[in-house]
Order: C-alpha cells, then sequence, then structure tokens
C-alpha cells in the first residue's frame, strides 16, 4: 500500500548569507507554520519565531520555552503521574496541525502522540521496555514523525528499518529488511538515526554505519544515496531540493549544510571551546541564517548565526546537567511551534498568553556540580558472583557467567528486571566463563574470550528471542581480563591476557564474528575499566606489565589512536566505569596492594579535569551497566570474596 505524506503547506523564498542561497522551504509539513500571514500579537520578542519544543530526554520530559526562556508548557504536568510511562523522550514533533505532540522513548522502545496542551496519551505504539521486531514492538526507535494522513513514520534503529504505520496499528509499509542490517537501500538499511518526511511523500533517511544519507521516494525508490562527511549522521532536514542540513553526533560534533553529492555549503563545529558541541543530535533551520541545535551532552539547546558561526541564543547551562528552570539534561529532539500556529488555536492561544512567570536563573553558579550518590539499590542478587557479564536489553539486565562463591566459573544467563529487583533464570551460555567482555548486537548476547582454566578465544552466542547459545567464532587471540565498550553499532574490545602478557589491542566488531584492529593502547592493560563518551572511549587504570595503573587514555576510533588524558589519585585495577550525563565515572577497584577501594572518581573528558567524589563503592570486579539516568554496579568482590549486592549510581 502506497503511503504519502499529503499536501505541504506554501513555503516562502530565502536567502541565507555565507554566499549560499536556499530555493523554496521544502521542510516537511510538521516543520512549518500554517494559517495566515495576519499580524500576530502572540509574538515573543527575541530570534526564535515563536516557541521552541525541547525533548529533554535525561529529565523525561518535554518543555516548550520562548527567547525570554520562560517555561509555557511541560509534560508530565509537575505531580501528574502520566497515564503512560515517559522515559528517554529522544525525539518530539509537532503533528500538522499543531494539536498534537509525537514523541519516540528511545530506550523505553516505545511512540507516543499527546495531545496539545492538554497532554492525553492518544496513541501509542511499542511494548515499554521490550525491544523486538514482533508486529507492536520496536527496537530504539528514533525520529517519528506524524503526517497529515494519520500514517506514523518512524525509524525502527536496530531493526533495521523504517515504519508506516496506521492508525490503526499496522505495519502498511516499510523500507528495509527487518533486522537485516547493511547498506543497500531500500530493500536492506543499517542502522537508522533518522528518517525524515519528504512533502512529495519521499523519507530522508541516515544510516549510521558508513554514514549514508539516502533519498527514498514517495513510490519507494532510491533517488540517490551520498556518504556524508560525517562521522555519525543524525536526522538530516532537507532544506531545498539540493540542500541538507544534517548534524554530526561526535564530539567535538557539527551542524553542516551539503549537497545530494556530498559537498559541504556550510559548516559550525569549533573544535574547543565554549561554542565546541558534544554530540549535537539534530540540527533545525528555525528562522533565516538562524539554525537550532541539541548539544546534548553539554545539556542545552542552542541557536546559531549562519553568518558570524557563532552560539546567538542558549536554553540550559554548559556542561551542567539539571531540572529546576533554565536547566536541560542531555536534550536530543527539539522544533518550532511558529507564532502564527500559535496564533491560529485559541487553547494554544489562551495558554502563552496566561503563562508568563516561568523564568529562569540566568546565570549557573559555577560551584554548581551534579551529585552522585551510590547506595544500594535496595535488593540484592540470590548468589554472590563476580567477574561477571552484564549488559543493559530494553528496561531488563542480562548477567551471564562470573565466579561464584567457591571460585568457580559459571555459564548461567539470567534476566534482572531493575524496578523490582526480581532476577529469571533466562537460559545458559555453552561454556562456563569468567573475565570475558560481554555486548549487545541487537537481539544477540555476545561473549568474548574469558577464563576458565586458561584464556580463550571463543566468542559465544545468546539469541534472546531463542534463548540458545552457541560457539560462533573466534577472537584474533586468545584473551582474558579484556573489558569491551560500545560506540554507536560498533563494539571495542580493549586489551586483556593472552597467558603471558597484558595486551595493547584494540579491536573492533559489528557482528560479533568478524574483528579488525582498530588501534593500540601505549600499553599493554587487562582488567582496564572502559565506557564510551559518545564517539570515543575512556580506559582507566588497569594492570600493566609493572602492576596497577593510574592512566587514563582516550582512544578515537576515526583516527585509531590514543592519548593519554590524565591520571587518577592512584593506581587501581579491575574498577568498572560509566559514562552518566557525558561524565565518566571510576568506580571501585583494587589499589596496587590489591586491596579494594571504595573510591569514585569522575572524569571531565572535555575539560580533562578528575576529582573524587564523596560517594563510596568497596567494591570490585563488578558489572556496571548503565540504564537511562542511572547506572547499576551489580556484584563484584570485596578483598577478592564474591558479593551479592546491588549498588546504584545516580
Amino acid at each position: 500500500m502506497a503511503v504519502a505524506a499529503g499536501g505541504a503547506a506554501v513555503g516562502v523564498a530565502v536567502a541565507v548569507v555565507l554566499l549560499i542561497v536556499l530555493p523554496k522551504d521544502t521542510s516537511p509539513p510538521q516543520k512549518r507554520a500554517k494559517g495566515r500571514a495576519s499580524a500576530v500579537t502572540l509574538k515573543p520578542p527575541g530570534p526564535i519565531p515563536g516557541y521552541l519544543l525541547i525533548a529533554d530526554r535525561g529529565n523525561n520530559r518535554m518543555l516548550l520555552v520562548d527567547s525570554k526562556k520562560r517555561i509555557f508548557w511541560r509534560y508530565p504536568k509537575p505531580g501528574v503521574r502520566p497515564s503512560m510511562p515517559f522515559r528517554f523522550d529522544d525525539d518530539t514533533f509537532f503533528g500538522p496541525r499543531t494539536d498534537r505532540i509525537i514523541s519516540n522513548q528511545e530506550d523505553q522502545h516505545t511512540i507516543q502522540i499527546i495531545s496539545f496542551p492538554a497532554g492525553r496519551v492518544l496513541w501509542r505504539y511499542g511494548r515499554i521496555n521490550i525491544p523486538s521486531s514482533r508486529p507492536g514492538y520496536l527496537h530504539t526507535p528514533d525520529d517519528a514523525y506524524l503526517l497529515r494522513s494519520g500514517i506514523v513514520t518512524v525509524a525502527d534503529a536496530y531493526n533495521c528499518r523504517v515504519l508506516f504505520i496506521s492508525p490503526a496499528h499496522r505495519i502498511v509499509r516499510q523500507y528495509g529488511t527487518t533486522a537485516v542490517c547493511r547498506h543497500d537501500p531500500p530493500r536492506y538499511l543499517g542502522p537508522i538515526n533518522g528518517a525524515t518526511p519528504l512533502p512529495d511523500g519521499g523519507t530522508l533517511v541516515s544510516e549510521i554505519r558508513g554514514s549514508w544519507v539516502d533519498d527514498i521516494g514517495p513510490n519507494g525508490r532510491l533517488r540517490w544515496s551520498v556518504q556524508a562527511p560525517v562521522s555519525y549522521p543524525s536526522d538530516p532536514q532537507l532544506l531545498a531540493p539540493n540542500r541538507i542540513l544534517i548534524a554530526d553526533y561526535a564530539r567535538p560534533g557539527h551542524a553542516l549544510i551539503m549537497t545530494r553529492t556530498g559537498r559541504v555549503l556550510w559548516r559550525y563545529g569549533p573544535s574547543s571551546g565554549p561554542g565546541k558541541l558534544d554530540h549535537p543530535s539534530l540540527a533545525l533551520r528555525v528562522a533565516p541564517g538562524l539554525i537550532a541545535v541539541n548539544d546534548d551532552y553539554r545539556h542545552r539547546v542552542v541557536l546559531i548565526s549562519m553568518r558570524t558561526k557563532r552560539i546567538v541564543w542558549q536554553y540550559g547551562h554548559t556542561d551542567v546537567a539539571g531540572r529546576r528552570p533554565g536547566y536541560l539534561n542531555t536534550p536530543d529532539g527539539l522544533d518550532l511551534l511558529h507564532t502564527a500556529a500559535a496564533q491560529g488555536r485559541p487553547a494554544v492561544r489562551s495558554l502563552l498568553s496566561a503563562k508568563r512567570a516561568s523564568v529562569h536563573i540566568a546565570v549557573a553558579p559555577r560551584s554548581v556540580r551534579p551529585t552522585i550518590h551510590v547506595r544500594s539499590a535496595g535488593y540484592r542478587l540470590p548468589v554472590p558472583v563476580q567477574r561477571e557479564v552484564a549488559v543493559a536489553a530494553g528496561g531488563h539486565v542480562l548477567i551471564a557467567g562470573g565466579l561464584d562463591a567457591t571460585g568457580r566459573s559459571t555459564s548461567g544467563v539470567f534476566r534482572l528486571d531493575p524496578s523490582s529487583g526480581r532476577l529469571a533464570r533466562f537460559g545458559s551460555m555453552r561454556q562456563a566463563f569468567h573475565d570475558a567482555a560481554g555486548a549487545l548486537l541487537g537481539h544477540r548476547l555476545f561473549v568474548f574470550g574469558g577464563g576458565a582454566a586458561q584464556s580463550s578465544a571463543t566468542v559465544q552466542q545468546f539469541d534472546l528471542r531463542t534463548r540458545r547459545s552457541a560457539i560462533v567464532s573466534r577472537l584474533p587471540r586468545a584473551l582474558s581480563d579484556l573489558s569491551s565498550a560500545t560506540v554507536g553499532d560498533a563494539v571495542y574490545l580493549v586489551g586483556g591476557y593472552d597467558g603471558r602478557i597484558p595486551r595493547r589491542e584494540i579491536y573492533r566488531t559489528t557482528d560479533g564474528r568478524h574483528f579488525v584492529l582498530a588501534g593500540r593502547l601505549p600499553v599493554g592493560l587487562r582488567y582496564a575499566a572502559v565506557t564510551a563518551v559518545g564517539a570515543s572511549l575512556v580506559v582507566a587504570g588497569g594492570i600493566s606489565s609493572s602492576g596497577a595503573s593510574s592512566s587514563v587514555y582516550e582512544f578515537d576510533p576515526a583516527a585509531g589512536r590514543s592519548h593519554l588524558l590524565g591520571r587518577l589519585p592512584g593506581p587501581v585495577g579491575h574498577a568498572s566505569a560509566v559514562t552518566l550525563g557525558g561524565t565518566v565515572y571510576v568506580i571501585g577497584g583494587a589499589d596496587a596492594n590489591g586491596t579494594t577501594t571504595g573510591s569514585v572518581t569522575a572524569i571531565d573528558v572535555a575539560k580533562r579535569t578528575f576529582r573524587p567524589v564523596a560517594a563510596v563503592a568497596r567494591v570490585s570486579d563488578a558489572a556496571a551497566v548503565l540504564l537511562g539516568v542511572r547506572a547499576l554496579i551489580i556484584g563484584g568482590a570485596a578483598n577478592g570474596r564474591a558479593v551479592a549486592t546491588v549498588r546504584e549510581l545516580r
């Protein structure tokens, strides 16, 4: 069944400074104003020609603000529990008549349509915290749009498909083949980070792997495809027939305008200073010569002048996450409510006329720092375990292998519900193991190497759908004591022990079966704490041939190079690491004498600052799993003895 976007509102010819002349505006219909071009009494002063709708992902809310940074509307309403859980809102767009807002909750694996301004849930799709490709399910939805026909389009990112969903919840059209992730559009698509509807019924798709941007026509045929000059393409927007605005989700990040052949016409992306972007997820033209950008990891939304290439306005305090008025936490989506559209609806006009009091604090105190606590999660594991593998899978945590209280390797796979603490057996790996690296790729848990009697090169796979395990590949060499982190759709395996010496190599895999050398550490390390910060890896501490290390390295996968970032307060190995709000936290571990330490160190990678925090986590060899705005520290050891504790860092 053919699905079209419907007619578009008439645009205006816009001349953009910087010697770039942009023809008639061809933005999606939900991005432009409707109604008469009459005098508008609601026009707020300032650079925004209306009001900005912001998806404040880290705070699980949406805000509508004006140029004076006043909050006019928010969802959920303060003190009111929404009828459906609303977590990890990744994008938010007005519908074509601005009486509805569509939001996709990426890590909740759902889409919701909410009435505006009443704030009622009108429609939903997906199962909360359950990623799947089955009918009615999604896996990390991105860029959901509501078309005039009532059809919802969404990039079902890790099912590698674009879906067109009817109001009756039927998939009426699809680009890409479900769970077949490779570049051959429109039959096959890689993992997707954007699918923007076009006025003629086409779709502009961005694929993470290979940085592809694809224009698929309303008949489902590919019109053109180009590799964008970015490392991680995000949410392409068509400005004109041969002008595409796109964000580069990286650090430093960029916003750029390119042609369909990939030629760059305009680019913003300082490499340092207050103007530097850190993983911008969406760039949107809100007025002639004015680009709005979500600067996710710097916790702000900014307006950039195309002429001066300077930030002329921002909401949120740079590098300070918060929830108070004027603050954001990892904003990941935005849209513009034009003044004319607001003028045309009495309910909205009344809302905007009445609410004038929510003014934010203008200057962030320099001393403000996020307060981090480590506390009990309120439950324990049934039995102690250390040196296990744990990964987030939707709203659950999968825990596999590890050493039990007697020091024996185990093979069990368990599923933990972090909200209730319920732990259920989910299956078994083919071989018992400990000291392995683990990662989730699609619906499969991969376990790389590990130890039992000796270091192993075995790669094991556990299928979450069938609950069956298999040995599927081998590492380039036998490795135990290695670490892993995921950047985009790639898993990086860091260091390890080959039975003789700690290793320097960093391997990359996108399918869990094939491995390429991505780079090397300056020294060989085992038991290092590794986490991803945007498009980079941070490798903290570990055990070298000469003992415990205090060095912290940053590895750039794009360049294949590592450099020294700084040093921890003291040598430590067997620690864990997570990234919360752009800050790296190195948790626990064992010092140079092998004694378990309770230290937690916060690392600001952009500023290269290291500071101990008051939180205490006296544990080593624990699995750390990120769940939205918190992390779980699962099991581990205290002075060599396995423990059953589950701690929460937030």
